[in-house]
């Protein structure tokens, strides 16, 4: 099992965590930036994680960069976006065998931490700021991606839902931004980004692997305490208020199978009984929504709820045809009375601890999955560990889980449907 976690400050709103497990072989080191999440500065923060990792001063191409990197018994440096809430994350993050398992005795986790420093600190640049040619390449690729989602109908409903939902806060805003900002990231504007990120983003650099990272922390903290740093980025996120009545939105596209996405929003503050309510809800195989909705009543191809902790939200995804869109909401909604009822199983409630439990044990089975699950426990202020969390939804009652359902209230209901006959005819002219 890993090590106790640890966390200190090196440098103004800077931290160093690590946390070890003596069952891996490799580690990961990754540094992540966090910043306010708006729609005008979304896509150029998301180029600035592509570029980083691509080259630096030291190696101008990626093809150099990656030939060192695979000198290093295949290390590899990553980056990432995604969204906390209100909050944008952008994390560039190195691999690296640890030393130990090195042929020759190596300081793989030196030379690795130094490559990756190089790529973090002193990117490839010119005339004071990024290259054209890399800048031009990572946004094609980031508005290819952007693109990708929309053109994803699953995907795009859900994004859809989310902008309805939280309609006027940062969460309605995509990780990655909106096309029409992606174009028009410069690499002047890119860089003055990167900048930014450098001065005001706060910034959690997580450890996870097998090694210390003692000597790891050493390097950083050096690097890193070299940066000027400005006023920080207040980084949070604010629960989101329920709306005066129901929104119901629908959009049609010439879509095979039609989005029902509906949203709740919720004021509980036992989080636990919140998992564990939404699980014996939607969350699982053994859930109201797929035994009843899916396979009793054969009103959607899918249909399963998940929870957002940090904007106090639940959605129910479903895939449905067109003539069961109004009877598979209505069934939806009153599945989720039924929980207020109390009308579930102690059965229902043991699978839905027992899948509660599994995943969150698989936190365990991956360095990756450990480093981000303590990324999200610093940024809810809430750090625990999976263990932890697993005794906590272990000790949920019947009557907590009924609370938090109680505490649950429809704010939006979103369909993605086809084109009626005559326009999908124009659609095909």
């Amino acid at each position: 099992m890993p090590n106790k976690f640890q966390r200190r400050e090196i440098g103004k709103d800077i931290f160093f965590s690590s946390v070890t497990d003596s069952r891996f072989k490799l580690n990961m080191i990754s540094v992540n930036f966090l910043v306010p999440l708006a729609e005008e500065t979304a896509s150029e923060y998301a180029l600035v994680a592509r570029i980083l990792n691509k080259s630096c001063a030291k190696y101008p191409t990626f093809a150099q960069l990656n030939n060192k990197l695979s000198a290093l018994y295949a290390a590899r440096i990553d980056s990432g976006v995604m969204s906390f809430g209100d909050s944008q994350s952008l994390a560039v993050s190195v691999q690296y065998i640890d030393n130990k398992y090195a042929l020759e005795n190596e300081r793989v986790e030196d030379e690795a931490v130094e490559i990756f420093l190089d790529c973090l600190l002193d990117p490839l640049t010119e005339n004071g700021v990024f290259s054209e040619k890399t800048t031009s390449l990572e946004r094609q690729i980031l508005i290819d991606d952007i693109e990708s989602e929309i053109n994803d109908k699953q995907t795009y409903a859900n994004h859809r839902a989310a902008q309805i939902m939280f309609k006027g806060e940062p969460a309605a805003v995509r990780s990655l931004g909106s096309v029409e900002q992606a174009k028009r990231v410069t690499p002047f504007t890119a860089f003055n980004a990167y900048k930014r990120l450098l001065k005001n983003a706060r910034v959690e650099i997580i450890c996870s692997g097998c090694s210390d990272f003692k000597a790891a922390e050493k390097t950083l903290s050096k690097a890193f305490s070299q940066l000027e740093r400005g006023d920080i980025f207040k980084c949070g996120t604010q629960k989101s208020p329920l709306k005066e009545k129901p929104q119901n939105v629908t959009e049609k596209m010439p879509v095979a199978q039609s989005k029902l996405a509906i949203g709740f929003k919720t004021d509980c503050q036992n989080y636990p009984a919140l998992q564990i309510m939404n699980a014996v809800y939607g969350g699982t195989t053994t859930s109201k929504l797929f035994m009843n909705v899916r396979e009793k009543m054969s009103l959607c191809y899918y249909c399963w709820s998940g929870v957002n902790k940090n904007k106090g939200a639940m959605f129910v995804r479903s895939g449905v045809e067109s003539e069961n869109i109004e009877k598979a909401a209505e069934e939806i909604i009153a599945q989720l009375e039924a929980v207020k009822n109390g009308d579930f199983t102690d059965e229902d409630i043991e699978y839905a601890k027992m899948y509660r439990k599994n995943g969150l044990r698989t936190f365990n089975d991956s360095f990756n999955q450990m480093g981000a699950w303590y990324l999200l426990c610093i940024y809810d202020d809430d750090i625990k560990s999976p263990e932890d969390a697993i005794k906590e939804g272990e000790a949920v009652t019947r009557e907590e889980i009924i609370e938090a359902a109680k505490s649950v209230r429809l704010d939006t209901v979103y369909v993605l449907t086809s084109l009626d006959e005559e326009a999908e005819k124009e659609e095909t002219l």
